[in-house]
């Protein structure tokens, strides 16, 4: 089934079992917008760019879900890196999406853009853009697991203008729990002995 970029990523989140995104509106995230009002996810509206990263990361924090949080591009999406170190350094599951101009073509040229990725990359455990519309659904899935997995972190997504109005097909990934490894009793038992036997 053909569907918009930015309902697939909707589609996504909710597979995800995502409730909440907390931000603010803007020009080049309006097609994500428009896909989340037919949803049954709650826009939270804030003041400031910054609030909703650190909502979306306490949030994480209480409830060991990924809180997410969107942005427009440049100045709106730089607001969020306090809050992505926040979360960081903290452990706090989260994922940010940010707006982006048209990267096919853009009639603006340079116009309040920044390499928000780049920026990202050092206090996330994972930044991407999306190039291709039919992507979001693994990328989103390999992002939730990564900020979930030991150990729980930032993650960002950037969806371009142009990108979020693509028409793609519908191809939805199944979550899974994963295992956490666990020692052997035996092994356990061990590491008890050898610290009994510890000097220090």
């Amino acid at each position: 089934e053909k569907m918009k970029a930015s309902d697939l990523f909707i589609k996504a989140l909710e597979n995800e079992g995502v409730e909440y995104i907390f931000g603010i509106p803007g020009e080049e995230n309006l097609d994500f917008l428009e896909s989340l009002r037919k949803s049954n996810i709650k826009l939270i509206l804030t003041r400031h760019e910054q609030g909703a990263g650190f909502m979306a990361a306490t949030y994480g924090r209480l409830t060991g879900k990924v809180g997410v949080c969107i942005s427009t591009l440049g100045p709106g999406a730089t607001n969020f890196a306090t809050a992505a170190a926040y979360a960081q350094l903290g452990g706090m599951p989260m994922m940010m999406i940010t707006g982006q101009k048209p990267i096919k073509k853009s009639k603006q040229g340079r116009f309040q853009i920044v390499d928000i990725v780049g920026m990202m990359k050092p206090m996330t455990k994972y930044a991407k853009q999306v190039v291709n519309g039919n992507n979001i659904p693994s990328m989103v899935r390999e992002a939730f697991k990564i900020a979930t997995t030991e150990r729980p972190g930032a993650v960002h997504i950037e969806l371009p203008e142009d990108i979020a109005e693509e028409e793609v097909e519908e191809n939805i990934y199944p979550v899974r729990p994963y295992k956490r490894p666990y020692a052997e009793k035996t092994a356990i038992l061990d590491a008890v002995k050898m610290i009994e036997k510890a000097k220090r």
